[in-house]
């Protein structure tokens, strides 16, 4: 049995609150910091899915990292997903930009899982510049994202020449391809990039990688639910099963 309070307290050391971005809401936003609970679960997003998943399993408590309230509410209709938490007295922890920026955060799981070794870790922008090993082609490092991110798609563009420098910035972090270019990248990896961006980077013979907001983060989860684990011995820490891509690839 754990309280809310001793996972806040614990996530506020390994990837302070304080560092979130200004525009972010992270930390207890919904509930009690002395809820208790045996089960807690982990997912990107708090949908319907992942609290009827909270219900049956016992859990009071959810750690999310897209914030469960996000923009200031003006009402709270039946149904809605803070009245479905308040009504099954389900207590919420968000850590959003403050885990994408974290050492053993979102941007630094990501570089890990395709390859590339991060130069300076990151930094407030939510931009992480590192290197991969070596030399590889467009294509190369494609197929080398889908197979480590287990993809169903995604959709990138190719330089003229081979790859090493890299830029990551998980999320909605196509508006970092600017910082990136300033800092030498060759290829870009993102959730989120828009078309004015891309062509930004065409101009400057940088790859894009748009691997879709959902896969660029979700990585960080389990290894979220395994960290808690070890800390917390005592306690189940589970990914939410429900907690998936909601897009469809063809």
């Amino acid at each position: 049995m754990i309280a809310a309070r001793e996972i806040m307290n614990y996530i506020n050391e390994i990837a302070p609150f304080s560092t979130a971005m200004s525009f972010d809401n992270s930390g207890l936003l919904i509930g009690d910091t002395e809820q208790t609970s045996e089960t807690v679960l982990l997912a990107l997003d708090v949908t319907s899915e992942v609290i009827e998943e909270a219900v049956d399993s016992g859990a009071k408590i959810i750690i999310s990292h897209h914030p469960v309230i996000f923009n200031p509410l003006k009402s709270i209709e039946k149904n809605s997903i803070p009245y479905l938490v308040v009504k099954n007295d389900i207590t919420v922890i968000s850590a959003h930009t403050n885990l994408d920026i974290a050492e053993a955060g979102v941007n630094n799981t990501l570089a890990d899982y395709v390859g590339v070794v991060s130069e300076n870790g990151t930094d407030s922008e939510c931009l992480l510049i590192g290197e991969l090993e070596k030399e590889i082609s467009s294509e190369e490092f494609a197929y080398r994202i889908k197979s480590a991110l287990s993809c169903r798609g995604l959709r990138y563009s190719k330089r003229n020449g081979t790859i090493k420098r890299v830029g990551i910035s998980c999320g909605a972090g196509g508006s970092n391809i600017f910082a990136a270019e300033s800092a030498g990248a060759e290829a870009f990896v993102t959730g989120e990039i828009k078309h004015h961006e891309i062509l930004f980077a065409n101009e400057k013979n940088i790859a894009v990688f748009d691997i879709g907001h959902f896969r660029s983060e979700d990585m960080i989860i389990p290894e979220l639910a395994l960290i808690l684990g070890e800390k917390f011995t005592d306690t189940v820490f589970k990914q939410a099963e429900g907690d998936t891509d909601k897009m469809i690839y063809i």
